[in-house]
């Protein structure tokens, strides 16, 4: 019974320093981010209201991974949601300043053709058979870049006004759709805006 209780102390005394050991020299130790997202979203029928969720990983002071999703409602009858992963890349090695973004994903198009019509990109698509049904989905595959800056005011929060241009591929077209707004940001790691 001796030996067991010696042994899980000195486990535990192990386990413990090799912990803090990792948390001082952490690669990752730039943290996580969570940011929502108000704007608006635009295409060559109509402009609406968008809003979104991010959640990032800064890898580096320069590079983090994100993975972003976004809602919208460009008419009565049709709305959207897309789920971006990508990185936002610095373009300087402060933490306050611009910034560039690259991705891709999936953007899902809902519809109920019985309330209006369908913009083209997805109209030509029905067969004359599905026009009627009422309510039709469209998963199309999606790629994003972007950019915008990045403003702390606290060591957790800071804003990011940013613009991203959407291309969504579809039966060998391409929709293309310009999300623009801004994020409320909060890092869980402390940084200074002159960082």
């Amino acid at each position: 019974m001796l030996l067991r209780l010696i042994a899980t102390a000195v486990c535990v005394t192990v386990m413990t320093g090799t912990a803090g050991a990792q948390t001082q020299d952490n690669p990752f130790r730039f943290g996580t981010t969570l940011s929502g997202f108000a704007g608006g979203t635009t295409d060559s029928e109509s402009t609406s209201g968008a809003a979104g969720l991010e959640l990032g990983w800064e890898m580096t002071r320069r590079l983090a991974i994100e993975g972003m999703t976004l809602w919208s409602d460009p008419s009565a009858n049709q709305s959207d949601f897309s789920v971006i992963l990508g990185s936002k890349i610095n373009l300087t090695r402060k933490r306050s300043g611009p910034f560039v973004t690259a991705g891709a994903g999936m953007y899902r198009a809902l519809f109920d053709s019985l309330a209006g019509p369908l913009p083209p990109f997805y109209g030509d698509r029905l067969m004359p058979s599905e026009r009627t049904v009422g309510r039709g989905t469209f998963d199309d595959f999606v790629a994003s870049v972007g950019g915008g800056t990045e403003y702390f005011f606290h060591a957790h929060w800071a804003v990011r006004p940013d613009v991203r241009v959407m291309m969504v591929f579809g039966n060998s077209d391409i929709r293309w759709v310009t999300a623009f707004g801004g994020h409320l940001a909060y890092h869980f790691e402390r940084h200074r805006a002159s960082e």
